[in-house]
């Protein structure tokens, strides 16, 4: 069985916002967030960077083939960083990039230069990163458009890390504004249908979006986090199970969430929830450990 990671994260230090405060990398994995310092990754990981030689490394030692580079204004802007590991391991990764989708029509232009000028391609959305400092501001606002409409034209993926109520309801507008976005919706809906005090119903929401709209798939990354289980994540493989029963395999793409997952659980245990624990039948098991990754980015 292929196994294809489409959520893994690389960056040479930690440089974003998160609570109004901003991040800056320590040693041993740690990282100071305004006056307090969190364990951020595990020690291992020296001056919390997280290097593409390290990720090749653990993708070897699990037995994944490729793997998805998924930026976040949360560890900051590294465009160039995932780059430059792209092009130094064209047959093992590929690159998804960033802008400021605050800056709107200048945000557009820098995608689009991107996307004629360099092998990374899509677009990630992280709500709480990106508009933690302008909390009236909404994905939808006509100030957003221009990076829509770029993302559109360019028949462009589109990865979504969704946050509160208000960013579903965002998400089910764009899907009927914007029809040739591919829709990722990472984390299986994320704090938008996880966290305490969101709307129970939006993981309903957020299914029946992947299950109505050909172009809306949803990543199975990070969903043991909400939770605060052990291995092996019963909550977290129930949910899986559910989304599995509502939407199909080919709706479903595996993923890590590499490094920071690595304070919850293991590679392999990440890959186990799935394969070994959620009783999916294997011909859709290797739908979703690779298959669909493979046709819809790694088929070149």
């Amino acid at each position: 069985m292929e196994i294809i990671d489409i959520h893994a994260h690389i960056y040479p230090r930690v440089a974003g916002i998160t609570k109004g405060a901003p991040m800056v990398s320590m040693r041993h994995g740690k990282v100071k967030i305004g006056n307090q310092i969190t364990q951020f990754l595990p020690p291992s990981f020296t001056e919390a960077a997280s290097t593409p030689e390290t990720l090749i490394a653990y993708m070897d030692w699990c037995g994944i083939s490729k793997a998805l580079l998924m930026p976040n204004p949360y560890y900051g802007y590294h465009n160039d960083y995932v780059l430059e590991a792209v092009r130094a391991y064209p047959d093992r990764l590929k690159g998804i990039a960033l802008v400021d989708l605050l800056r709107g029509e200048e945000a557009a232009r820098e995608l689009e230069r991107i996307y004629e000028d360099t092998e990374l391609f899509g677009f990630k959305v992280e709500t709480d990163s990106t508009f933690q400092c302008a909390p009236h501001k909404h994905m939808t606002d006509a100030d957003r458009m221009p990076v829509w409409e770029c993302c559109n034209r360019y028949r462009q993926p589109v990865f979504l890390h969704l946050f509160t109520d208000r960013d579903v309801e965002d998400l089910e507008t764009l899907t009927r504004r914007f029809s040739q976005i591919t829709y990722v919706i990472c984390h299986m809906g994320a704090d938008s249908c996880f966290q305490r005090g969101r709307n129970r119903g939006n993981f309903q929401r957020v299914l029946r979006l992947a299950k109505e709209n050909s172009n809306v798939y949803l990543d199975t990354s990070t969903v043991p986090v909400y939770f605060q289980e052990e291995y092996p994540f019963p909550t977290s493989v129930k949910i899986i199970q559910e989304a599995y029963q509502a939407v199909g395999a080919e709706k479903l793409l595996w993923s890590s969430d590499y490094p920071g997952m690595l304070n919850h659980a293991t590679m392999r245990e990440l890959i186990d929830m799935v394969v070994r624990h959620s009783k999916i039948p294997q011909e859709d098991l290797r739908k979703i450990m690779g298959e669909n990754a493979k046709k819809l980015w790694f088929s070149d």
